[in-house]
């Protein structure tokens, strides 16, 4: 939004810039040329560097301030010798003032605003016929102009300090995912939209051990590089807006908003028994991961513990595998795993034949059902 306001006005200040210069060249109005020269040329190399060179709106608020102070001073020096100030002069300064409050810290602007100030007032008190009435106004409007520029200048402060303080109250600090609190924001909101999604609870497999063995900085840049390497494991075929959050220790949560079942088992197939490729010197980690569709729970609550409780059967069963069901208690023959399922859940369970894989062949029923 600012690089936009700054393109907008500095193509608007070339424009008049311009028109005044074709007013005033047929005319052989040549004491203001090099003043409107200067700023043509200043605002037509602003709205360059922002548009073609790109460069951040904060590296030309120096050197916008800089050259509009230098036309300014192209424009007054012929006052100097002028039997009057005519009333542009004293509109061009506070325009000037006006700018430098805009575009440099306070106190710098309020040196140069007094000084500048105390210079023209010396030049139009050493006129034939000085207005004090109107240099009195000109002080008033320049310490207004500073009030107002301190007090804009403290609100945007404040507001991108809020921003921060809200960006960082969402972000975990190791990884730089989003955390706990954000993805609940989110899944909230697409949770009361109807929006449908793919859940993945994900933990690291004996990610004790890592810290015991390899020590607590280690395991900190496990941790950080976990969302880079699961991310690189999904690929870019993965459901857009995919997202990945910390949820807490050594557990992470993946989004696939508006997956399909199909597209939903087409990730954890990727997953499935995948370790995680981490920078030199870290060990190779695997992970668990229990993994549920939106429309398999009624709340969004018993949704969340779904996918812990098969977060717990892949742990159970092994680890190092994505699991879509928990076995029920008696019902699931020799892979049961006792007491993962609590009684009355809020949609039935979909459970793989007895003999086989609970965590690795249950999606292809819960697949297949969602279609």
């Amino acid at each position: 939004m600012r690089r936009r306001a700054y393109v907008l006005a500095a193509l608007v200040s070339a424009a008049a810039h311009l028109g005044i210069l074709a007013l005033k060249v047929p005319r052989g109005e040549w004491q203001d040329l090099p003043s409107f020269l200067t700023g043509l040329v200043v605002s037509v190399l602003v709205a360059w560097a922002l548009t073609w060179g790109r460069l951040p709106t904060a590296q030309l608020n120096a050197p916008v301030a800089a050259a509009v102070t230098l036309a300014t001073t192209v424009e007054f020096l012929p006052l100097v010798s002028a039997p009057a100030v005519g009333t542009q002069a004293y509109l061009t300064f506070v325009g000037t003032v006006a700018l430098w409050f805009g575009l440099l810290p306070i106190r710098l602007a309020a040196v140069l605003s007094g000084t500048a100030y105390a210079l023209f007032a010396a030049l139009i008190l050493t006129r034939p016929a000085p207005d004090v009435t109107l240099l009195t106004y000109l002080a008033c409007i320049t310490i207004v102009v500073g009030m107002v520029a301190s007090f804009g200048q403290r609100v945007i402060t404040y507001q991108q300090e809020a921003a921060t303080f809200q960006q960082d109250a969402l972000t975990d600090p190791l990884t730089g995912l989003p955390n706990r609190r954000a993805l609940l924001t989110r899944l909230h909101a697409m949770w009361s939209a109807g929006t449908g999604f793919a859940l993945l609870m994900l933990d690291l497999d004996h990610f004790k051990a890592v810290n015991d063995r390899y020590g607590h900085t280690a395991g900190d840049q496990v941790l950080a590089g976990t969302g880079a390497a699961l991310l690189a494991l999904i690929g870019p075929d993965g459901p857009d807006h995919t997202a990945l959050a910390r949820w807490g220790g050594e557990e992470f949560m993946l989004l696939l908003p508006g997956a399909t079942a199909r597209q939903a088992y087409a990730v954890t197939d990727r997953l499935q028994g995948a370790g995680l490729i981490l920078g030199a010197g870290l060990p190779r980690v695997t992970f668990s991961a229990g993994a549920a569709l939106s429309h398999e729970a009624a709340t969004l609550d018993a949704l969340l513990e779904r996918v812990d409780e098969r977060l717990h059967a892949a742990k159970a069963a092994g680890r190092r595998q994505v699991c879509w069901t928990a076995p029920a208690p008696a019902q699931a023959g020799p892979s049961a795993l006792p007491g993962l399922d609590s009684p009355g859940t809020s949609a039935p369970r979909e459970h793989a034949p007895p003999g086989t894989d609970a965590c690795t062949n249950a999606c292809t029923d819960t697949c297949a059902d969602a279609h």
